[in-house]
């Protein structure tokens, strides 16, 4: 069985007559999300910016995401439509909608949040005018299942103006809580250029991480994101939900700890970056694995006795925040369920 694209034709024309592709790509991953996809899909199309494709990728649901799918197909012709013949797992999903974008600029886009009206407009002016900046987002506010405000939880801004990339990281490492900034628009050359999201715990964190490396992060100060929390919702599975729902139940190693501290080396290596650039970068995770030397001591002697049987193969206690140790995960990535990292793991 083959991947299923599905869409109608979709031409633009400049002011000379030129065919050209449209100016943003969203991209929006979706497992059985029948419940909240209309109005996702509506408050996408209502945009006051209306040169975008909207590419809708589907990981084999079970539901009638499909038929809702193909009946925005049919209605609009910026909208695509694309079935993976079976579930090949939450982030692989997460970067394959990336794969069909053609515009220079790309947003991703979750099932059952809404944006308001005017996000598009708002992000996309910054960008023309800063070229400096890859990514630009907006506060969010946080609405439950029904669309009724919840009280906001705050969290330090995510507006990463710094000129260096060492300062970026460390501003962000030490104050990320939530990464609604992955909802905002961004470069899409520059994303290509980064590992996307991995199949591991948190890998929305470093993949922030590593986007900051290649330029700032700009923040509009308007809430023009509601992000939907709900019972469904992964940000309310408990451990153990949260690995089968990361399709990480089975055997196997991954320290949660170690493995970002390697990820984010791996990043500065990708980065161009000036080679005074990535040693103050080496300097500031040396350094930042010192102030995690508890938390990455406890992972290393959970696997030891994970390794002589004296403990179960998953352990993942709750996280409190990029910036605070989290003890460890130790399991393996494999294929499994699809939905959203930043609500499996930052919400």
């Amino acid at each position: 069985m083959t991947t299923v694209v599905i869409d109608r034709d979709r031409t633009v024309k400049d002011a000379r007559g030129n065919v050209r592709p449209a100016r943003v790509s969203i991209g929006l991953p979706v497992y059985n999300g029948e419940k909240y996809l209309r109005l996702a899909v509506d408050s996408i199309l209502s945009q006051t910016f209306p040169d975008f494709e909207l590419i809708l990728c589907d990981n084999a649901s079970t539901d009638g995401t499909a038929s809702i799918c193909r009946e925005y197909v049919a209605q609009d012709p910026r909208v695509r439509y694309v079935r993976h013949p079976t579930n090949i797992g939450v982030s692989r999903n997460f970067n394959a909608v990336l794969d069909y974008a053609q515009a220079p600029l790309f947003k991703w886009a979750s099932c059952d949040d809404v944006i308001e009206r005017d996000l598009l407009e708002k992000c996309i002016d910054v960008l023309d005018r800063h070229p400096d900046v890859v990514l630009v987002h907006t506060r969010a506010r946080p609405i439950g299942a029904d669309g009724e405000h919840l009280v906001d939880a705050g969290g330090a801004r995510v507006h990463v103006m710094h000129e260096d990339p060492s300062e970026r990281l460390s501003y962000l490492l030490r104050h990320l809580t939530y990464c609604n900034a992955q909802y905002g628009v961004m470069r899409t050359d520059v994303l290509r250029r980064t590992a996307l999201f991995g199949s591991y715990l948190g890998s929305d964190v470093c993949f922030l991480s590593e986007l900051c490396l290649h330029g700032k992060f700009f923040e509009v100060s308007d809430s023009l994101l509601k992000r939907r929390f709900h019972g469904n919702a992964s940000s309310s599975y408990t451990a153990e939900q949260l690995l089968s729902h990361y399709g990480l139940g089975r055997p196997g190693i991954a320290l949660y700890n170690w493995r970002h501290f390697g990820e984010n080396l791996r990043a500065s290596a990708r980065a161009p970056l000036s080679t005074r650039n990535r040693i103050r970068i080496v300097h500031l995770l040396l350094r930042r694995a010192i102030w995690l030397r508890a938390a990455l001591a406890i992972e290393l002697k959970t696997l030891l006795l994970y390794l002589v049987g004296l403990v179960p193969h998953a352990y993942l206690p709750a996280s409190k925040g990029a910036g605070q140790p989290t003890p460890l995960a130790v399991t393996s990535p494999a294929e499994g369920h699809s939905g959203d990292p930043a609500r499996a793991h930052r919400r």
